[in-house]
């Protein structure tokens, strides 16, 4: 990484310094002594030599006046894609571009194009048009479940929308045949069933009916043998407060059953999780109405997630420490509460923990039950006091501080690494018997250094349970 950056910073400082000489030498000389601009020293690498094959048949069928488009994100960054669509054995190219007259601004001007190999040598065989200004992104996947049947999933920005637009296309007879188009603001491909066969879970806004529905794409038909009958399996409006969504993660339970957590905002920097239950592909709710939080500079933004690793998604939802509950949100401090979705009794959702998360996810505490509603916290720089609660008092006792440093922190009486010698966790523990203060097998217990910031991972297993 740092030899890239050096390289990176070289780059700069040769054609800083190319530009000034070169500018400088047509001062003095009063004429052009070299012809290329500033966009050429500066474009993309040369195309390799199977590109340029490519793209040497791509403009025999489409003439010189095009321009490459590159997907914005996902594997497949390049305009020339090499994939085997056919199971054939061998890669078809798709390439991805405009008409140089087209503005970037214009629908209709994106194209993808499909070239194929003949006595080894490269013909474009089918031309179509995608609905959108730029490619953002383009995956492969198999709906059918049928070996070499390869679908093209292409997603699109689309002129003055914050929704994108999809096109699922299949390989047939050397065209590319459109099975889905329509359009969406958060897409997955998630596993919700035993075929082994993908699914498409999408989020999309309907305009007319005012709030945003979650659909699931994927294979309608029964049985194999009937076939690749591409459509939506299932639907389900979302909550009206639903801005957009953040995250899914999938909770397993058994087969053809799941827990679908989706996060997501709802705007003035408030968040909450929807749960929808998916059994044998059919969507439906589990009551997530109250599951809201926020975050500030006292509380990082939170995920669900398998904080615990017990094959369960803890939802977090942040409520105000004693003491902190009337300041303003940007002012207040907070415990996270964790709940979960109960599989075992109608799916009612229970709180688990309480919790006390670092800013930098670096560590969670748990709060034992003997402190909850007795213990809060106060902030000094990076330090967290967890003091007794006592209203009005200047100096309530301290039981625990926890610090996160790259260093011992500069009052270095009492504190001592926590965890593994790499750990930027420090502790100190409270002196002189109090009753309140933790036990060494407490202490354990409740100070993890689990990062639920990045909890990784969009499905998890209810196999086995963890703490209680």
């Amino acid at each position: 990484m740092k030899t890239a950056k050096m390289s990176v910073f070289r780059n700069k400082r040769f054609f800083t310094g190319l530009t000034a000489f070169l500018s400088l030498t047509v001062l003095l000389s009063g004429c052009t002594i070299f012809d290329a601009s500033l966009d050429v020293l500066l474009s993309p690498p040369k195309l390799t030599e199977a590109q340029t094959a490519i793209y040497n048949a791509l403009i025999r069928n489409t003439g010189e006046q095009i321009d490459l488009v590159y997907p914005r994100r996902g594997d497949y960054r390049s305009p020339f894609v090499l994939y085997d669509i056919d199971g054939e054995k061998t890669d078809e190219a798709i390439v991805f571009y405009r008409e140089k007259a087209s503005s970037l601004q214009t629908e209709g001007s994106l194209r993808i194009n499909l070239l194929d190999q003949r006595d080894g040598e490269w013909i474009s065989v089918y031309d179509r048009p995608l609905t959108g200004i730029d490619v953002e992104q383009v995956d492969f996947y198999n709906f059918s479940g049928t070996e070499g049947n390869i679908n093209i999933v292409v997603s699109c920005s689309v002129l003055s929308q914050t929704e994108k637009s999809l096109c699922v296309l299949e390989y047939s007879e050397k065209a590319l045949v459109p099975i889905y188009s329509g359009n969406y603001s958060f897409m997955d491909a998630v596993h919700l069933n035993s075929d082994q066969r993908p699914e498409l879970f999408l989020v999309s806004y309907d305009a007319a009916l005012g709030y945003n529905s979650a659909f699931i794409l994927g294979n309608t038909s029964k049985t194999y043998e009937e076939g690749n009958s591409f459509g939506i399996i299932s639907s389900i409006p979302l909550y009206s407060d639903v801005a957009g969504i953040q995250r899914l993660i999938r909770q397993r339970i058994k087969e053809n059953d799941y827990l679908i957590f989706l996060d997501y905002g709802k705007g003035d920097n408030a968040y909450g999780t929807q749960i929808l239950h998916c059994f044998n592909d059919n969507l439906t709710y589990i009551s997530s109405e109250s599951l809201s939080r926020r975050n500030n500079s006292n509380v990082p933004l939170l995920y669900s997630a398998d904080i615990d690793g017990d094959g369960r998604i803890e939802i977090p939802v942040t409520v105000p420490v004693a003491g902190y509950e009337s300041l303003t949100i940007p002012e207040q401090m907070f415990f996270v509460e964790w709940y979960y979705s109960d599989e075992e009794n109608n799916f009612n959702v229970n709180k688990k923990f309480l919790t006390y998360v670092s800013l930098g996810g670096e560590y969670v505490f748990y709060m034992p039950v003997r402190w909850q509603g007795f213990v809060t916290v106060e902030k000094n720089g990076n330090i967290i006091n967890f003091v007794v609660y006592e209203p009005g008092s200047s100096d309530p006792p301290v039981l625990l501080s926890i610090c996160v440093s790259t260093s011992l922190p500069a009052a270095n009486e009492g504190w001592e690494r926590y965890g593994e010698k790499d750990s930027n966790v420090y502790i100190k523990t409270a002196t002189g018997g109090d009753p309140m203060a933790l036990t060494a097998d407490e202490l354990k217990s409740c100070l993890s250094l689990t990062n639920v910031i990045q909890a990784a991972g969009s499905t998890v297993s209810s196999k086995g349970r963890g703490r209680k």
